[in-house]
């Protein structure tokens, strides 16, 4: 059960991460108008868009493994 709740959490945590960055993405280019004009810069702005999410799901997933570790150091003294 511990292992479920752990896969639970981390989704959660992933899933708020991504879409605050998408929602600061949008608002961005709601701003300052569209990020693209041709086919090339909107090719390129979806790669910036797929490496931002990688980055925020590894930092998200980062961020609670170490949580974890210090909650375990904590717990165990």
């Amino acid at each position: 059960m511990k292992v479920v709740k752990g896969v639970v959490f981390v989704m959660l945590v992933v899933m708020v991460a991504v879409g605050v960055f998408n929602g600061l993405l949008v608002a961005v280019s709601a701003y300052f108008g569209p990020f693209y004009v041709s086919d090339a810069e909107q090719s390129r702005n979806f790669g910036i868009w797929l490496v931002g999410n990688v980055v925020v799901v590894v930092g998200a997933v980062v961020w609670y493994c170490s949580y974890l570790l210090r909650l375990r150091g904590i717990m165990g003294e």
